[in-house]
């Protein structure tokens, strides 16, 4: 068995899209001769699935050892003292959507402060386990000068997992608000091209990441990889044969609304089509799954579409497949300026097979869409097509009543594929 450190801030217990990943690439590299050692960084806040613990080889066992434990109880004591200190006020009410990933408006994240404590423990997992290769899982990006200074203390290979874009993410196609994010502009490549230059392998996660990278950095041909995200079928709890279809039409979409993926196009093209069809609650409903602010609830307040729109909570990873299976359509959505990111939930959508429903510019997604006939992508903004889509499948939904067959999920795109193109690159780098 070869042994290799894994700096993956994000991962098991933690119920978070960038846990998942590593997750599945530990489930599947064991089998095929390559052991994790994982430097992981868990917040007392963090929600959590202790079953993707349970999920894990034995092999695999998480050190979850990255945050300096003096400075979180610095700072469990600050937020202690600040609220005896002051009268509880109520939650204010967003006004704009949560913001996502954005590295030039800050070059900080939450896990920077706890950096030097995080690269002694690095070093210090990888010798007692002999890993004989680093491999950081990034973002947050903060980690990657752990990963480089434990590669170079323990004298091995270094392999970057780019799960998003840095210094190409789009939002630095924005101008720049002021001096301190100009200044970004200018010193995040420069941190990239540091990073880029002493890594062994740099893997990204889509087609088009990989071309861009290549075009901005032309020394990566020939130690650069794209590797997708994907599913693992085996994390899901079996569902049933033949699920109870349900009496509405239903639309399914899971995850956090946030500024990149925002109801707005989902939203008024549902308006479009109640009102066109004459609709009520009674023949159609989107269930949003997962993590939304009182800024969803008020557009959709906005809209009309209180009676529509169900919002849950986030379920744990083992449901998914169940509740993917009992809706007539999937909906993901991007926003317009990103082209080099595929939502990590389509790789789920996929796995169950039902049709889906892409809001992108990125047409690299129509690759992952092919193995259905009745699965579309379409622009941001572009409400009407959006509305001419959804209304096929309402069609089919009334003459039949019947939940959609699913597909077979394409194995391209499955954990064991991304898993084994993983271990051919552990095992070059190791030989060197």
């Amino acid at each position: 068995m070869h042994t290799f450190l894994l700096i993956a801030p994000y991962f098991a217990p933690q119920a978070a899209v960038g846990a998942y990943r590593w997750v599945k690439l530990a489930r599947h590299l064991v089998p095929l001769g390559f052991r994790p050692a994982v430097l992981c960084a868990t917040f007392p806040q963090d929600a959590r699935d202790p079953e993707l613990l349970r999920a894990l080889p034995p092999a695999v066992v998480p050190h979850d050892a990255y945050l300096d434990p003096r400075i979180l109880a610095a700072q469990g004591a600050l937020t202690a003292l600040s609220t005896r200190l002051r009268r509880p006020a109520p939650p204010a009410r967003p006004s704009r959507p949560i913001e996502g990933l954005s590295p030039f408006r800050s070059l900080g994240d939450r896990c920077l402060i706890h950096g030097p404590h995080a690269a002694r423990e690095a070093v210090r997992l990888g010798r007692r386990e002999g890993a004989r290769a680093v491999v950081a899982s990034v973002g947050p990006f903060s980690a990657l000068p752990v990963a480089l200074h434990a590669a170079r203390a323990l004298d091995v290979p270094l392999v970057l997992d780019f799960r998003d874009p840095w210094g190409l993410h789009e939002t630095g196609a924005e101008p720049p608000r002021d001096a301190a994010e100009r200044a970004r502009h200018h010193l995040l490549p420069v941190l990239e091209r540091h990073a880029l230059t002493r890594a062994a392998h740099v893997v990204l996660n889509t087609r088009r990441a990989l071309a861009a990278y290549h075009e901005r950095y032309p020394f990566l041909d020939g130690k650069s990889s794209f590797i997708r995200n994907h599913f693992d079928a085996s994390l899901y709890d079996p569902a049933p044969a033949s699920p109870e279809p349900p009496s509405r039409f239903t639309l399914l979409h899971t995850g956090t609304l946030r500024a990149e993926t925002r109801i707005d196009d989902i939203g008024r093209a549902l308006r479009l089509l109640i009102d066109r069809e004459h609709l009520t609650p009674r023949d159609l409903v989107l269930r949003q799954i997962g993590r939304a602010t009182d800024y969803e609830r008020a557009e959709v307040e906005a809209l009309g579409l209180s009676g529509f729109v169900e919002f849950v909570p986030p379920i744990p990873q083992r449901a998914l497949l169940g509740e993917l299976r009992r809706a007539h359509v999937l909906l993901s959505m991007f926003d317009p300026r990103v082209v080099l990111r595929i939502a990590a939930k389509t790789y789920d959508y996929i796995a169950s097979g039902m049709p889906i429903v892409s809001i992108t510019e990125n047409p690299e997604v129509d690759e992952l869409l092919a193995h259905r006939p009745d699965n579309t992508r379409v622009r941001p903004g572009d409400v009407a097509a959006l509305a001419a889509s959804l209304s096929s499948h309402l069609e089919r939904f009334r003459a039949t009543r019947a939940l959609p067959a699913p597909a077979t999920a394409p194995a391209e795109f499955s954990s064991e594929t991304a898993a084994s193109r993983f271990a051919d690159i552990l095992g070059r780098v190791m030989r060197g």
